[in-house]
């Protein structure tokens, strides 16, 4: 059995189009087979998009798994000045996230990699729980090293998939992690990378 968290170019091509609505904007988007949530929108994914949208979300910004580009796309829409970046290891939902993107006329662009390269204001992550806690703590130390100085880390998990314990992760690495909003189940939580002034 394939997952969305592999790389699934060998699986035979399904595309088709999805749409959503989200703060009271329609969304549609290419999807296929082998992606996360093919369907339609991830409510991990809505309840971090929802928080965000209470944020100042500003300058470059990593979407860390980034699927086929949803994350991205409704950030840029909410927050229009921004530059992305997605990766994720899934090279089938690179190649959509970047057809959404030009669909979408968004600034930047998704690539293949497990990690990030590069630096970042922002990077928001709704991870792959099922890759296993140490694999996502690698996720998460990756998006700490990749911060700008001041720069902040989102991300969103469900209580039940180890919420208090990636909390706890994040004040280990960062010094602060602060509970954003409670959803259903889902936690959203923002780490800030402070860098002492001298």
């Amino acid at each position: 059995m394939s997952h969305y968290f592999t790389d699934n170019s060998q699986l035979a091509e399904n595309r088709r189009e999805i749409s959503f609505r989200f703060l009271g904007v329609e969304y549609k988007l290419t999807s296929d087979d082998g992606v996360f949530s093919k369907g339609d929108l991830d409510r991990g994914t809505e309840a971090l998009l929802k928080v965000c949208s209470t944020q100042d979300i500003q300058g470059s910004v990593a979407d860390l798994g980034c699927g086929i580009g949803v994350i991205g796309i409704v950030l840029s829409q909410m927050f229009p000045g921004i530059s992305l970046t997605g990766v994720d290891v899934n090279s089938r939902a690179v190649a959509l996230a970047n057809l959404n993107y030009k669909r979408h006329n968004i600034n930047g662009e998704n690539i293949v990699s497990d990690g990030l390269e590069g630096t970042f204001d922002f990077v928001v992550t709704n991870p792959p729980i099922r890759i296993g806690k140490e694999k996502m703590y690698s996720l998460f130390d990756d998006a700490y090293e990749s911060l700008n100085p001041n720069g902040s880390f989102l991300f969103v998990i469900r209580k039940s998939h180890g919420a208090k314990s990636a909390q706890a992760k994040c004040i280990d690495l960062f010094g602060n992690c602060e509970l954003l909003k409670k959803d259903k189940g889902f936690y959203i939580y923002r780490s800030k990378k402070v860098v002492e002034s001298l």
